[in-house]
């Protein structure tokens, strides 16, 4: 039987003075009651669509093992060429698939109506990271294309795009902001870019985005935050339109520690000056994969070794019928000054 997986983030709110770096919004009793019973719903939907997680399986699989026998026919130099959202470069599907209920706000450090784009790496040096994600609706038992999947992250020293340097993006929120419409937002001080964005599901369910892997900072180990939008509206201008159409899923995927420890050891990671969290210690971590949730990447190198790139992959299941808010107040262009995009990247509309 294919194994599911629930992740739940049911008690983060406890987890917020341990973690300076990113602080959530507090849930009422009633509201933690309310979500962690749409987390039990979407369990319980998962499991009946086993049979058809497993056929996405199968067709994902092919599609791999079929890229990898052109590889040994000699096509190598075209099988390791990142591919397009259309046609990702690797395309099984494996045991990494979160079912998810958003329990939390988004954390301090998002910025709403990012650059809708695959490659978000813009200048930023690290480790490729090349995401492979795959988006079912519970609902149905179907991929879900036209699924819009937005990422953002910290850089390799433990920065956010746009945030002041230092526990994650600067110091945490008062009570009075986290308890605010704002849910806990930072100041934004700069109008940067870089590992922030995101790019729609292609006809099967499925869409590749290019980052780096993430540096840890205070309080956190290493992480991504992700949103799930439906029906979502671009502007004009090539940005998602945050507070369009319907927020199906907020959660964070995380790293094995092995993988932390090797790409740690690398520059320009050796040059986080920032105290190190680890897996073990960071409390949102455990209690995302407590109880057999699993909100782990599934990680491979892209070829050889770290230089040549690291695919991480994973699926996430949503309710097509659910909708969330997003809380943070800040935006692209909130300082009103120019915005720092520091390569110009591709722009899918």
């Amino acid at each position: 039987m294919f194994p599911l997986y629930l992740l739940s983030f049911a008690s983060l709110a406890i987890f917020a003075a341990a973690h300076p770096g990113e602080v959530y919004q507090r849930l009422s009793a009633r509201d933690l009651a309310a979500r962690e019973a749409a987390a039990s719903k979407r369990h319980l939907q998962a499991r009946n669509c086993a049979a058809e997680i497993s056929a996405f399986n199968a067709r994902r699989k092919s599609k791999r093992e079929l890229a990898r026998r052109g590889e040994d026919l000699g096509a190598r130099a075209a099988a390791t060429v990142t591919a397009t959202a259309e046609n990702p470069t690797y395309t099984e599907l494996q045991n990494t698939s979160c079912i998810t209920a958003p329990e939390v706000t988004e954390g301090p450090y998002y910025i709403n109506n990012e650059f809708v784009r695959q490659d978000l790496t813009e200048t930023q040096t690290g480790v490729t990271l090349v995401l492979d994600i795959g988006v079912l609706d519970t609902t149905t038992c179907e991929p879900l294309p036209a699924a819009f999947v937005e990422i953002w992250a910290a850089n390799a020293t433990g920065v956010y795009g746009g945030y002041a340097a230092g526990g994650g993006g600067g110091p945490p929120p008062t009570l009075e902001a986290r308890q605010g419409p704002g849910g806990g937002s930072s100041p934004v001080v700069r109008n940067e870019t870089f590992l922030r964005g995101g790019l729609a599901t292609d006809e099967n369910g499925i869409t590749e985005l290019i980052t780096i892997y993430p540096g840890y900072y205070t309080g956190r180990t290493a992480h991504i935050h992700t949103m799930v939008h439906l029906n979502y509206e671009v502007a004009d201008n090539g940005t998602l339109i945050s507070h369009g159409g319907s927020l199906l899923h907020i959660g964070q995927f995380f790293f094995d520690e092995s993988w932390n420890d090797d790409v740690f050891a690398t520059e320009p990671y050796t040059l986080n000056t920032q105290t190190r969290t680890l897996n073990s210690d960071d409390g949102i971590l455990n209690e995302a994969n407590s109880d057999g949730n699993n909100a782990f990447l599934d990680l491979d190198l892209i070829g050889a070794s770290l230089e040549d790139g690291i695919l991480g992959y994973i699926t996430v299941g949503v309710d097509s019928t659910a909708s969330y808010t997003i809380s943070n107040t800040n935006y692209l262009n909130s300082t009103g000054a120019t915005v720092v995009r520091e390569e110009p990247a591709d722009v899918y509309v």
